[in-house]
């Protein structure tokens, strides 16, 4: 079965990295919006800048009721509320695409924030959503910027964390067809703790050895 993918919202600069990659990769994207027009624009400008037909837009509360796969991009600030109004709009056995990092900054360095109301914010999305929909953490590691190159191949590792298995292995198969993406298990949704902090951890390191968006790559001795 074909999976309908949209991006709650839909504009952002991370958003639109992420849409371009699964739209040269060759899926449909529906993309979320507070407002009709502007996720229309934003659908068209992707469309014409990758001379594509991929894209499409609409009010956030219709991709939430139209598609079964929805990568969240939310500000961690707006997830219990977004989350309440969507609520009623799931389709059942939604997949939930967490990419959210609760990031803070104090003295000018990243770390996440540590009073999270479970232990990481994949968990918490699971314990808000309706009853047979599923989340599944990724993305948490790789920068809007390096999202946003599309003339650069990623070289880059992906960690996925869930709890339901089949919800994983779907979100393993979509995304494994994104060029220069290597997707590995991360296991359960406990572990998006880890990838979270990972995110603020190499936020730092590119400030203090004046890098630019360094991304974590698994090295192994198997051959």
């Amino acid at each position: 079965m074909e999976r309908k993918i949209g991006l709650i919202p839909g504009t952002g600069k991370q958003s639109q990295g992420i849409a371009k990659r699964l739209g040269l990769a060759g899926y449909n994207v529906m993309i979320g919006s507070r407002t009709k027009e502007k996720a229309q624009r934003i659908a068209a400008e992707l469309n014409e800048k990758l001379s594509l037909d991929n894209y499409h837009g609409d009010e956030n509360s219709e991709v939430v009721k139209q598609c079964d796969v929805l990568f969240l991009v939310l500000p961690y600030e707006y997830l219990y509320d977004s989350i309440q109004e969507f609520k009623p709009h799931f389709m059942p056995n939604a997949i939930i695409v967490d990419v959210i990092v609760p990031l803070t900054f104090k003295a000018g360095h990243a770390t996440c924030l540590d009073d999270l109301p479970e232990n990481s914010v994949s968990e918490y999305i699971q314990s808000l959503v309706p009853k047979g929909v599923s989340v599944v953490g990724c993305f948490k590691t790789i920068s809007a910027s390096k999202l946003n190159k599309i003339d650069s191949p990623m070289n880059v590792d992906v960690f996925l964390t869930a709890d339901n298995k089949e919800a994983k292995e779907i979100i393993h198969k979509i995304i494994t067809k994104i060029d220069g993406l290597s997707v590995l298990d991360a296991g359960s949704l406990m572990y998006s703790r880890t990838t979270e902090l990972m995110t603020a951890f190499v936020i730092n390191i590119n400030k203090l050895n004046k890098l630019k968006h360094a991304s974590f790559r698994v090295i192994s001795d198997d051959h």
